[in-house]
C-alpha cells in the first residue's frame, strides 16, 4: 500500500531525494495512515540549507525591497487563491475544524502583506564626529531556520517566513513530523508566486534527528522556534555550538482572571473558545480560570451545561464543534493528566473521557471538552499546559493573592483579565508576569503586536516591526576625514620614512 500514500520530500532550490526513514502521517479524525513524509537526515539538510544559501548569495540578497515587497504580496494572494485546498490538507493532517484551517490560511496572507509593507523601510542610522562618520546599517543573516509545531502550522509559516523575506533573507522551515503538508504546499505555492526556487524551503523529521542538522548547520545564521521546552532545550544546545543567536516562543499554562463584577453570561462562551479551539492545542489556551469564590458555582454551573454542548466530530462537518487532537498517544496523556487530576481532588464538570463519534470516525482521536473545578494550585490540572480541551476553574479571595498565584508557575505566555473595574485592570495588568495580556478579549494576535513569553514560556518576540531587529544584525561601518595622525610617532606623514632611516 506504500506506494498508494501520499509522499512528501523536501521543498528548495532543487530536486531531492534523500535516504532517510520514511514516516507516516495518519489522519487524526480517521486513524488512518494516508501519506508519508522522507524524514531529512544531515545529508539532505545540507543540500537543502546550502541550495539556500547559495541562492541568496547569488540572487536574492540583490532584489530591491520594493520587489521583495511585490512577490510577498503575490504570495499572499496564491494562498488565498489555494485557501480551501489548504485548509483541507492542514484539518487532513492535523485534525483542526476546516473553518479553523481556513482562518489560518488567511492570517498566513495577513502576516506576508504587513511584513511586505515594511521591506522598504528597514532604515540604518549616522553617528557624526569632528573627523569620523559610522553608519549603521542593519543586514540580513542570508539563511534563517524556521521550526514550528503542528498546531498552527498555516499561521506559523507565515509568522516566521514573512519577516524573514522582508529583511532580506532566505528562509528555510523545519515542519514538524506530526501534520507537515500544509508547509511543503505553502512552500510550492511560494514557487508558484514567483519567488525564487530555495528563497523558501521545507524540511520534516524527528526533533531529534532533522532539527540538530539544521541548527547546527554553518549556513544558517539564526534560529526563530516554536515549541515545548523540551525541543527548546535541544535547539539551545545545537546552536550553542556555533553561537546562533536564537528567537524561542515556548508553551504556557495561561491564567484568566475574572473580576467581581464580571458578566458570566458573556464570557464563559470566550472562556470556552479559548480553551477549546482546536481542540485545546495551543500555547495561548487560558487553562487556569480565577474565579471570585463566591460566584465559583455560578460560573462552575454555566461552563458545565455549555460545555456539554460542544460536539466533537468529523473536522469538515459544519456541525462540529470541535475537531480531533492530532494523535492517539496526545489522547492518551490527556485521559491520563485528567484522571490524575481528579485522584487528587479536583471535580470533574463535564467530559473527561474520549467521545464518541459517528463510525467513519470511530478511529479518530476525540476528546470530550472537559471542565475540571475545585482545584488548587498544587493540582497537576493546574500546574501542567495538557494541550487537550481541558480546563480548570481555581477560586480567589482579593487581587494580591490571584496575583501571585497568577505568577506562580514558571512560566508566562499570556493571561486574560475580564471585568470593568479599571483600577482592579491597571493593577492586574502591571503586575502580571506574560508576554501578552488581554483584557475583555483573547487570542488577538496581530502583525503588528510583538508577541512571545516571560521566564520559560520563551524569549525575544515575534510580530510587530520591532522584529526586523531579530532577523537581521546590525553592521557599522566607520569614514575617517582628513589626514589620520601616525601612530608610534608625532612625524610628519610625508617625513614618516625620513624619520625611520
Amino acid at each position: 500500500m506504500a506506494e498508494q500514500l501520499i509522499r512528501a520530500e523536501a521543498v528548495g532550490a532543487g530536486t531531492y531525494t534523500g535516504e532517510g526513514r520514511w514516516l507516516p502521517l495518519e489522519n487524526p479524525a480517521t486513524g488512518e495512515t494516508y501519506a508519508e513524509v522522507r524524514e531529512a537526515d544531515e545529508a539532505l539538510v545540507d543540500a537543502v540549507v546550502t541550495d539556500a544559501a547559495t541562492v541568496y548569495r547569488r540572487e536574492w540578497r540583490g532584489v530591491e525591497p520594493l520587489e521583495r515587497a511585490r512577490l510577498m504580496h503575490r504570495w499572499a494572494d496564491v494562498l488565498l487563491e489555494h485557501q480551501e485546498e489548504l485548509a483541507r490538507i492542514e484539518s487532513t493532517d492535523v485534525g483542526h475544524l476546516h473553518r479553523e484551517s481556513a482562518a489560518d490560511v488567511a492570517s498566513a496572507a495577513r502576516w506576508l502583506r504587513y511584513f511586505a509593507g515594511l521591506a522598504d523601510k528597514i532604515e540604518g542610522r549616522s553617528v557624526l564626529g569632528p573627523d569620523r562618520l559610522a553608519q549603521v546599517t542593519r543586514e540580513p543573516y542570508g539563511v534563517v531556520a524556521g521550526v514550528n509545531s503542528f498546531n498552527g502550522n498555516l499561521l506559523m509559516f507565515g509568522m516566521k517566513a514573512a519577516p524573514a523575506l522582508a529583511t532580506g533573507n532566505c528562509f528555510v522551515l523545519k515542519a514538524p513530523e506530526l501534520g507537515p503538508l500544509s508547509s511543503f504546499r505553502m512552500a510550492e505555492l511560494a514557487v508558484r508566486a514567483g519567488l525564487p526556487r530555495g528563497v523558501v524551503s521545507v524540511v520534516s523529521g524527528r526533533g531529534e534527528v532533522t532539527g540538530p542538522a539544521l541548527v547546527r548547520h554553518p549556513d544558517v545564521g539564526m534560529v526563530v522556534f516554536t515549541g515545548g521546552l523540551r525541543g527548546a532545550r535541544s535547539v539551545i544546545r545545537s546552536a550553542a555550538d556555533s553561537a546562533k543567536p536564537l528567537c524561542m516562543e515556548l508553551g504556557g499554562k495561561n491564567a484568566v482572571i475574572l473580576l467581581d463584577d464580571i458578566d458570566l453570561d458573556r464570557v464563559v462562551p470566550h472562556l470556552l473558545h479559548s480553551n477549546f479551539v482546536k481542540c485545546g492545542q495551543s500555547c495561548a489556551a487560558g487553562s487556569r480560570i480565577f474565579v471570585p469564590r463566591r460566584r465559583a458555582d455560578e460560573l462552575a454551573g454555566l461552563m458545565a451545561v455549555a460545555t456539554r454542548r460542544i460536539r466533537p466530530g468529523d473536522p469538515f462537518s459544519p456541525s462540529s464543534d470541535m475537531g480531533a487532537l492530532v494523535s492517539a498517544r496526545q489522547v492518551a496523556r490527556v485521559e491520563d493528566l485528567v484522571r490524575r487530576a481528579v485522584d487528587t481532588g479536583a471535580t470533574l464538570l463535564a467530559g473527561g473521557r474520549r467521545a464518541d463519534v459517528d463510525d467513519a470516525h470511530a478511529g479518530g482521536h476525540f476528546f470530550e471538552p472537559t471542565v475540571l473545578a475545585g482545584l488548587d494550585d498544587a493540582n497537576i490540572a493546574a500546574r501542567e499546559e495538557i494541550f487537550g480541551p481541558v480546563v480548570g476553574v481555581l477560586t480567589y479571595d482579593d487581587l494580591d493573592e490571584v496575583l501571585a498565584r497568577a505568577n506562580g508557575l514558571s512560566v508566562g505566555l499570556t493571561a486574560q483579565i475580564w471585568g470593568g473595574d479599571l483600577a482592579a485592570v491597571h493593577h492586574l495588568t502591571r503586575g502580571l508576569e506574560a508576554g501578552t495580556v488581554w483584557v475583555n478579549t483573547y487570542r488577538t494576535v496581530h502583525p503588528s503586536a510583538p508577541y512571545g513569553g516571560y521566564k520559560q514560556s520563551g524569549y525575544g518576540r515575534e510580530n510587530g516591526a520591532e522584529v526586523i531587529g531579530t532577523y537581521t544584525r546590525a553592521r557599522t561601518t566607520v569614514w575617517h576625514h582628513g589626514t589620520a595622525p601616525l601612530p608610534y610617532t608625532d612625524t610628519a606623514p610625508q617625513a614618516f620614512r625620513a624619520a625611520l632611516a
